[in-house]
């Protein structure tokens, strides 16, 4: 289990730790070595990428999502064990969310880690996991809860508080999307079977009752780093045993020019959601292009 900093291939900001947009920064500083490393091992922490500004920003968006929350929020509360809080599609109701995800760099970073020609936003995940959420999140994937199939998916996990193992980290089955198979889907929050789900390739495997036989990777995070992840990826979160320390995270998702729409009929509808055709592409009002190479036609 590597639980040091992994540093060799990270993305590390300029020195003014700015990156207000600015394609020719995002290029340069995605580089060939790194996309090759996120392709491989389906995971990969990115160091100083979001200024105070982008981070400020999705502090008050999240603020405002707890106090708001929408339809397709759930609340894992539990007396004496702290909160588990989520939510989906903010952007589309809430300013700081729609600025960070259309004028960040963060589409494209993704484009540029998958080497796609266009990225559409399909999903922002808000996980914020209270002081004392003694709730892990269990291992998975993430690809089947998607109305979709293709290799080009791409989360951005995004901490805005300081993130260790004890605190709710994120970890990896390293080179696990590359396995060529799908699991079961489990409920987030609960740690049980969609039991309305296909079969795919059975239960995950209890990665946890023998680690020593997965390359496991978990890193700590501070504020303005993430971590950009496959949507095949088996990976899974720790609780939250901090008395003090939030661990608010936001989870933004791109999908690539493989991609195209499958429905899952145990997926739960979403308000408004499209009317797209079978084995298409997903390209929408509600999963805007949000990147495109330069060159590439609309």
């Amino acid at each position: 289990m590597d639980s040091g900093l992994h540093r060799c291939c990270n993305l590390r900001l300029a020195a003014d730790g700015n990156v207000f947009g600015g394609s020719a920064m995002t290029q340069a500083l995605v580089s060939a070595e790194m996309a090759e490393a996120w392709r491989r091992d389906g995971a990969l922490p990115l160091r100083g990428v979001f200024s105070d500004d982008w981070l400020a920003l999705l502090r008050e968006g999240v603020d405002r999502a707890m106090a708001d929350p929408s339809p397709l929020s759930k609340d894992y509360a539990r007396d004496g064990q702290g909160r588990f809080f989520t939510d989906h599609h903010m952007h589309r109701r809430l300013e700081p969310f729609r600025k960070f995800t259309h004028e960040s760099p963060a589409a494209e970073i993704c484009a540029r880690l998958m080497g796609a020609t266009k990225v559409n936003l399909f999903d922002e995940h808000l996980l914020v996991k209270e002081p004392g959420t003694d709730a892990p999140t269990y291992w998975h994937q993430d690809l089947p809860y998607f109305e979709m199939t293709g290799t080009q998916i791409c989360s951005l996990w995004i901490p805005l508080d300081p993130v260790t193992a004890e605190t709710g980290a994120m970890k990896f089955v390293r080179g696990s999307h590359r396995w060529n198979r799908l699991f079961r889907p489990i409920r987030i929050g609960e740690g049980k079977l969609v039991e309305e789900s296909e079969e795919y390739d059975g239960e995950a495997p209890d990665i946890d009752a023998a680690p020593d036989e997965y390359d496991i990777a978990i890193w700590d995070y501070a504020p303005g780093d993430c971590v950009a992840f496959h949507g095949a990826v088996l990976h899974g979160a720790t609780p939250n045993r901090s008395s003090t320390v939030r661990r608010r995270a936001l989870a933004v998702r791109f999908a690539g020019d493989d991609v195209r729409w499958q429905p899952r009929a145990y997926i739960p509808s979403v308000p408004d959601r499209p009317d797209l055709e079978p084995g298409g592409p997903i390209d929408c009002d509600l999963y805007p292009v949000l990147w495109r190479a330069e060159g590439v036609e609309a």
